[in-house]
């Protein structure tokens, strides 16, 4: 990976570059792009993109987590956003959550390989995970950037957060607020703000939607991934 193009990420995400940070998000994709030569971890596989479509719009997150906060990264994939998060916010407590092993088990290679503390990965559902006392309101933070519908990643993602917690959504240019409203209300949650931006030398117009949790979640959800498929908020 060229350092050059880490750099550029950064800064542009408002991030200081330094030596350390650096060193190990080269070392990391690095390791990532070897990989992903025999697992399917991601499509996107030139610097220039890993710079912007993965690297820059993870770190956009950034300003709007709370220093010390534990987060969990539901459907984390290849890392984004909550492993490169962890490599620019050292104050973080991060759980990195998949259903495919395949890329939880490269997640707890990257952790290895990198050597950082309190970073792990989970292999596991987010709606069995919503219904585990061990994890059911437990978070201050839960991101997500899969391309759910943003009701049903609502669904599967607000019974982590704790009550007065943050859940961040990584939406495109459709916001997907408006079809929300309903899933907001019945998960005791409130839309915060919608941070917008775009990507250089790309057409990729990003949101960030950002969502309060105000009271615990009603034990009825999460639902089975079937019923929420079938019946969505």
């Amino acid at each position: 990976m060229d350092e050059r193009i880490i750099v550029k990420a950064l800064e542009l995400a408002s991030i200081d570059a330094s030596p350390e940070v650096v060193r190990q998000t080269t070392l990391f994709v690095d390791h990532l792009k070897k990989v992903n030569e025999t697992v399917n971890l991601t499509a996107i596989t030139d610097d220039e993109s890993i710079g912007t479509r993965h690297l820059q719009d993870s770190w956009m997150l950034c300003p709007y987590i709370p220093n010390g906060s534990t987060l969990i990264d539901v459907g984390s994939g290849a890392g984004f956003p909550g492993l490169v998060l962890k490599i620019v916010r050292s104050d973080l407590d991060v759980t990195l959550l998949d259903s495919v092993r395949k890329k939880t088990d490269f997640l707890e290679s990257a952790v290895e390989l990198l050597d950082i503390d309190h970073a792990y990965a989970i292999h596991g559902r987010a709606e069995e995970l919503g219904r585990d006392h061990l994890y059911r309101d437990q978070f201050d933070v839960a991101v997500a950037r899969a391309v759910t519908a943003l009701p049903t990643l609502l669904e599967l993602s607000l019974p982590l957060v704790r009550p007065g917690g943050l859940f961040i959504a990584m939406k495109g240019r459709d916001d997907e607020t408006a079809e929300s409203k309903r899933a907001l209300k019945e998960l005791k949650a409130r839309l915060e703000k919608v941070v917008r931006y775009e990507l250089p030398d790309t057409d990729h117009a990003r949101s960030l939607v950002i969502i309060k949790k105000l009271f615990p979640t009603p034990s009825r959800y999460p639902r089975r991934m079937s019923t929420i498929k079938k019946n969505p908020l």
